[in-house]
């Protein structure tokens, strides 16, 4: 069975032209939308958009996947700038929007992300990502009830993904609900068991709750599975307790 971005790939060069340059294969059409090795894709995209210079409305797409590649390498402001041309190119790109947020996300400019996520949101409400990643954005920024109708909406659209479980878990945790938190973040680890930022933060809500033990076994396993994760926990205003 052709996969979903073979086929894709196949549709988008017959729409493109029925003379096909020699340089412009459907596999770099492909290679492009896959979202793989993230600097093959963006090679495969400069592809795409260099053979059909005069048919940018028609590759809006390959602006956007290549602003996914960039995102993918933390290169934001690059994708930041192949997403402003995927949404001036079609000014309707919900995908673009709520990824360009992602990108925001990734600079720390989390007020800036809630703004495409509404956008995003608002051209399609029934992408349960996009409510999950402006419920992060909100957490962080101390907008705890909102970032909870958020997740909460997510995980009515896709119940227990483990993404929007940790979400929530972590806004919980920003409320001072630890048991809810906890909750949460158990049944993220039930389905992705070395999940760091889940064990992270279920160990910050276990050390509030006196649970030293506990706290202690998950912050080792949590910095086991990614030595990074302490600095990356403070960005968003989770810290260990001194001592553990």
């Amino acid at each position: 069975m052709k996969t979903r971005s073979v086929l894709l790939a196949a549709a988008l060069a017959a729409v493109l032209g029925p003379t096909l340059p020699a340089a412009a294969q459907p596999s770099f059409v492909e290679v492009c939308i896959n979202e793989g090795i993230p600097a093959v894709e963006i090679q495969a995209c400069n592809q795409v958009i260099a053979t059909w210079p005069n048919a940018r409305p028609q590759i809006a797409w390959a602006f956007y996947h290549r602003g996914n590649a960039y995102t993918a390498q933390a290169d934001y402001d690059r994708a930041i700038q192949d997403y402003d041309i995927a949404i001036e190119l079609k000014p309707d790109h919900s995908h673009a929007y709520a990824d360009r947020g992602l990108a925001y996300f990734g600079k720390g400019a989390f007020e800036r992300a809630i703004e495409d996520y509404n956008v995003a949101i608002r051209l399609d409400p029934a992408y349960a990502p996009t409510y999950q990643d402006r419920c992060y954005s909100l957490a962080i920024l101390g907008h705890v009830e909102r970032a909870l109708v958020d997740c909460n909406k997510a995980l009515s659209l896709s119940p227990r993904d483990p993404i929007f479980l940790d979400s929530r878990g972590y806004a919980y945790l920003r409320k001072g609900d630890f048991d809810r938190a906890i909750a949460d973040y158990k049944a993220a680890l039930k389905s992705h068991p070395f999940f760091d930022t889940a064990l992270f933060g279920r160990a910050i809500a276990y050390a509030a709750q006196g649970n030293q033990a506990q706290a202690t076994h998950d912050l080792k396993a949590a910095r086991s599975i990614n030595p990074k994760i302490d600095q990356q926990m403070v960005k968003v205003h989770l810290s260990a307790p001194a001592g553990l």
